[in-house]
């Protein structure tokens, strides 16, 4: 049996696609993608349950336009960022933090942004446009920030994708509540704080210091042997 809407929002008039989406994003937050469905959130703004299949093909394409509203959403963010005034440092800082704390405030939505609950991505234009217009910023920001601490272009992409690691493994150990462990008390923001900026030092220090602490490691291939 489906859930039944908490509040319902009678839809009068304008962009019905739109109103589905807002009110498909307020819904994940409460029951999630699994209990969504069309017919729920035609029942959530007053209208026919044959309205939304007009403008979502499936429950699926219902959820890949949310997700592409969260990512467009994040995106407005990120751009706001990258044209600010701050420095390269502090703009990267930023657009690491508002990643984290997008995730935190949009639990359900960020979920299903980045999770397994849409198969097909691929077959959905506007979700992937979005998303990599969103990761577009987020690369730009952190390219600059490398490039001004002498990292050669062809590194840029390893940079990037270790900012993203970083950034993501943050988002997603807070949102499971695996941080923090119960023998080592720490407090959320502290870690945030801490944890980018202990990245972004080692982005500072450039690539030669990087060179010459890999150095003092084991090499890759032995490791493996081993």
């Amino acid at each position: 049996m489906s859930p039944k809407p908490s509040t319902a929002v009678p839809y009068h008039h304008g962009n019905l696609r739109q109103a589905l989406i807002a009110e498909g994003r307020r819904a994940l937050e409460e029951i999630g993608a699994h209990e969504l469905s069309l017919r729920y959130l035609a029942r959530a703004v007053g209208v026919s349950e044959a309205a939304p299949s007009r403008h979502f093909a499936g429950k699926e394409g219902l959820l890949a336009a949310i997700a592409a509203d969260g990512w467009r959403d994040l995106a407005a963010l990120r751009r706001e960022i990258l044209t600010s005034d701050d420095t390269a440092a502090t703009a990267a800082y930023r657009m690491l933090r508002v990643y984290v704390e997008f995730a935190r405030h949009h639990k359900g939505l960020f979920d299903l942004m980045v999770g397994p609950r849409i198969v097909a991505r691929d077959s959905y234009p506007e979700l992937t446009e979005e998303g990599s217009r969103s990761f577009g910023l987020f690369a730009s920001s952190v390219e600059r920030a490398a490039l001004e601490r002498g990292w050669p272009k062809n590194a840029l992409n390893l940079v990037t994708h270790a900012a993203w690691s970083m950034e993501h493994g943050l988002a997603t150990l807070i949102l499971s509540d695996r941080v923090p462990l119960s023998d080592r008390p720490i407090q959320i923001d502290h870690m945030i704080h801490f944890s980018i900026g202990l990245f972004l030092s080692a982005v500072a220090a450039g690539p030669a210091h990087l060179e010459k602490m890999l150095g003092q490691l084991p090499a890759m291939a032995s490791h493996a042997e081993a």
